[in-house]
């Protein structure tokens, strides 16, 4: 799923839902544990990635480990990117910064009997993250 992510450009969005749909139950989940949002729809979780897509034009995913057990695929990884867009939070948007955001993460993927992913856990250090972007204060150091 990160692949294709990683491979999605704003200028033709519609090939990248295309391509998730080919990997997606049709009741899949997407948790986005970091922000505590839930999308339950392909549409809501196609606006979510898309949204971090804006924000993150140039985002790229560095897989380090992968681990499976059973229908469950844990992928360990980190997310590098330019805050270079507008990116959505719940609540609010946050404006560019320039900064650029290394942001580990874990992604947990199950999958169906059909081979299909039926829900999607994405945990990631949300406060880290904001404070790269400068939407938190950084701690003074005297």
């Amino acid at each position: 799923m990160f692949e294709i992510y990683s491979n999605f450009t704003t200028s033709n969005p519609q090939k990248m839902m295309e391509e998730y749909r080919k990997v997606i139950s049709k009741d899949f989940v997407y948790d986005e544990a970091g922000t505590g949002m839930v999308y339950n729809t392909h549409d809501d979780f196609f606006n979510a990635f898309k949204g971090w897509k804006n924000g993150f034009s140039d985002a790229k995913f560095t897989l380090h480990r992968t681990t499976r057990n059973g229908n469950i695929v844990f992928h360990e990884l980190t997310c590098t990117g330019t805050h270079d867009g507008l990116f959505p939070m719940p609540g609010y948007e946050t404006t560019a910064s320039g900064n650029v955001v290394a942001n580990r993460c874990v992604m947990i993927l199950e999958f169906n009997k059909d081979g299909k992913v039926k829900k999607c856990t994405l945990y990631f250090d949300n406060f880290g993250m904001m404070k790269a972007i400068g939407a938190l204060p950084v701690a003074r150091k005297d």
